[in-house]
């Protein structure tokens, strides 16, 4: 018997892996009148991650630099190159809609339970989605 699907209730940001986040918004700023960018530093031990972020209207873009060790977003860097790396929603049960996801073949990469999973579909699209609890909204 097949799980309930999980439901992605909105969206809250779009992930871009990027090779130096200064020279995108450079880049992005001689185009468009967006701003202002915020920093912060992600990670720790020997994985860090810089990522600049920015608000157009209810959604955030995030461009996630990996600085330092082996984490997800460097390999995918290396392998795919810069751009769209996922999206992220919230859903009301970050378990029972992973737990769903997996149930219909899609691969689990990073798992923080109850509160956020990143998970491949496969398949047509080629887009990670990070799924989010509704209790980290605003964070």
């Amino acid at each position: 018997m097949a799980s309930q699907k999980a439901k992605l209730k909105e969206m809250n940001h779009i992930g871009i892996v990027v090779k130096d986040c200064d020279k995108v918004i450079e880049s992005w700023s001689s185009l468009f009148d967006i701003g202002p960018w915020t920093f912060r530093e992600m990670g720790g031990g020997s994985v860090k991650l810089r990522v600049g972020v920015v608000h157009i209207g209810q959604i955030r873009i995030e461009l996630i630099q990996p600085v330092e060790g082996k984490i997800l977003h460097a390999d995918y860097l290396e392998e795919h190159g810069e751009g769209l790396h996922h999206l992220g929603f919230y859903v009301d049960d970050v378990d029972a809609a992973a737990a769903s996801l997996v149930e219909q073949g899609a691969k689990k990469l990073i798992n923080n339970p109850g509160n956020y999973v990143y998970v491949d579909t496969g398949g047509p699209g080629g887009v990670i989605f990070e799924i989010m609890g509704e209790h980290l909204r605003g964070l």
